[in-house]
């Protein structure tokens, strides 16, 4: 049985770097204005250029996302992002549009071509047309059960991929359209008028479906009727999140060649425990292990996240409501600092949240245990000794585990600060 692609997102190159050292085998990322996650980062062609070498010299893989529904005026922007593309070699591309379908293989791009599951691709006979067309891989259509994905992977040789874990989109395949109708006063909005259109289909999406809320009937503006639903609220609209690391054998058994955590616009945090999550549970699986469940639900619950559920893949949401009973993010965790380098045996640390030296912290890497950090001694660039360290100042330190022992540091190792916020 052939090992399965653990597939991380990565909004900008210090993501990419964390993706890979926690255990991702591939990484997806965007180009400016030409990928579904408008507010992420991304990459300019200067970029991308930098993190796929990068990305080939460690032996790893990298998707770039150009799946936008394009319109004739970015025409020419689109023919120049896959030319140079074809230079740059990356080792795959995300499309959703069949027109750049016909750009890339009008213009002799000779790269792996990837279907987005904006494509929202659910049954084998699409699957058949788009090998015809020269496609590699599909990424199914969220609304796939496992049953829908065994059928087709029996039917068409293709590399099938999958979210299984992250943020759900309550429209089909994520098709949306009420972001643009919320942000739009020509549209629905009454009081946003600067112009702006914010897009779920250009990557720009407002997440309308997160609000709370209320009918309203014509002849009475002033009175408010609440859509009841239970004591958590109304929000009717936001779905629970996807998390599949207990199903792992499932997916495989279907067919199933990419796992993908969906989160470009996530944290550093985020990226480096939900990615060492499954990779933990993948090579268990793999090594014929048992999983070790304290550890993964930790890991699982270090980031804020709705309730999670298995989405379409094993039972039918209609019957099953998916939607989020959650109002607010809870979470117990920040990003604290990461190991940027080493210098006379001290971890040179990046800062992202202000510690001191009595905080409650814990100190992970990708293969060691997480450690308990029972004593950190903060240092300046000159060795004066620090009680407190702020965002995005410079700092050497000596860490200690529970047992007093010093943690020799790794680049990419974590901090993570316990607090509630």
């Amino acid at each position: 049985m052939s090992m399965v692609e653990l597939l991380a997102p990565a909004g900008d190159f210090e993501k990419l770097q964390v993706a890979f050292n926690y255990g991702a085998d591939a990484v997806y990322v965007g180009l400016k204005d030409l990928s579904l996650r408008a507010n992420a980062k991304n990459f300019n062609f200067d970029q991308l250029k930098e993190v796929i070498e990068y990305t080939h010299s460690i032996n790893k893989k990298i998707y770039v996302a150009l799946n936008i529904y394009f319109t004739p005026k970015q025409e020419e922007k689109i023919i120049e992002a896959i030319k140079i593309l074809k230079k740059l070699k990356p080792d795959g591309i995300i499309i959703s549009d069949l027109g750049l379908l016909y750009l890339i293989k009008n213009n002799n791009i000779n790269i792996p071509i990837h279907i987005s599951t904006q494509a929202n691709t659910t049954n084998q006979y699409a699957c058949m047309l788009y090998k015809e067309l020269g496609v590699s891989r599909i990424i199914v259509a969220r609304e796939l059960s496992l049953d829908d994905i065994k059928l087709i992977k029996r039917n068409v040789q293709l590399e099938l991929e999958a979210f299984v874990h992250g943020a759900m989109c309550i429209s089909y395949s994520g098709r949306c359209i009420l972001s643009s109708f919320m942000t739009t006063k020509g549209l629905g909005a009454r009081e946003i008028d600067n112009g702006i259109t914010r897009s779920a289909n250009q990557g720009d999406c407002s997440h309308s479906c997160r609000w709370e809320f209320i009918l309203k009937e014509k002849n009475r503006p002033n009175q408010n009727y609440e859509i009841e639903e239970d004591e958590n609220g109304t929000y009717i609209l936001s779905s629970k999140d996807l998390c599949m690391i207990e199903h792992l054998d499932k997916l495989i058994d279907a067919g199933i060649n990419s796992f993908k955590i969906e989160g470009r616009m996530k944290s550093i945090l985020y990226i480096s425990s939900i990615v060492r999550a499954y990779r933990f549970a993948i090579d268990s699986y793999f090594n014929k292990k048992p999983l070790d469940y304290n550890f993964i639900n930790k890991e699982l619950n270090i980031v804020s996240h709705r309730e999670f559920s298995t989405g379409f893949f094993l039972n039918f949401p209609m019957q099953n409501a998916n939607i989020s009973l959650n109002t607010t993010y809870i979470r117990e965790y920040r990003l604290g600092a990461m190991v940027i380098g080493e210098k006379n045996g001290k971890a040179v640390l990046k800062i992202y949240n202000s510690l001191s030296f009595d905080d409650i912290m814990e100190y992970i890497s990708p293969i060691d245990k997480t450690y308990f950090i029972n004593k950190i001694d903060f240092f300046d660039k000159d060795g004066n000794y620090l009680e407190k360290v702020n965002h995005s100042q410079y700092v050497e330190a000596i860490i200690y585990d529970e047992n007093l022992n010093i943690i020799q540091p790794q680049k990419f190792d974590i901090i993570r600060l316990q607090k509630k916020f």
